[in-house]
């Protein structure tokens, strides 16, 4: 128990340093970095979806730079590889959970029943196109971008 708080500690304060570490701050590092970039893309991805609903200010191009700056983050937060390809995975799939989460709240909140059902069927194609064609991607892309920088930095 004494061992738990310092490695988690450890990997909020510097994830980067804590992707060297041992197994369970790497771990962390990559789960901790792995949720909070994939809750960045997912929000993001949220709005260049519903773009009608979104802000001024929150165009196409603000919100795909922000996914492909989550995909940049998981390679700079974790600096190890292995630890960066753990997060990055952990990424995608908590962006795709949010995604659906999203998709399926306002059913639950409006209390729709069963024939209420059918209607998710547009919403979840609409987030599985949004999920490959666009989260994924770009976050992909701005990956293998830091991959590219840090390599060329080192």
């Amino acid at each position: 128990m004494s061992e738990e708080r310092p490695t988690l500690l450890a990997a909020l304060k510097r994830p980067a340093e804590a992707s060297y570490g041992t197994r369970r701050e790497r771990l962390a590092s990559a789960s901790i970095v792995g949720v909070a970039t994939g809750a960045l893309g997912a929000m993001a991805t949220y709005a260049l979806r519903l773009q009608l609903m979104a802000p001024e200010w929150a165009t196409t191009t603000a919100m795909g730079l922000c996914v492909l700056v989550s995909g940049v983050l998981v390679k700079l937060l974790c600096e190890q590889l292995r630890t960066s390809l753990q997060a990055l995975v952990v990424s995608t799939v908590v962006g795709a959970v949010l995604a659906f989460a999203t998709a399926i709240a306002p059913y639950y909140l409006l209390d729709i029943s069963t024939l209420g059902g059918f209607a998710l069927l547009p919403v979840f194609r609409d987030v599985i196109t949004f999920l490959v064609f666009g989260q994924v991607p770009l976050q992909i892309t701005g990956y293998l971008l830091a991959i590219v920088y840090d390599g060329a930095t080192s």
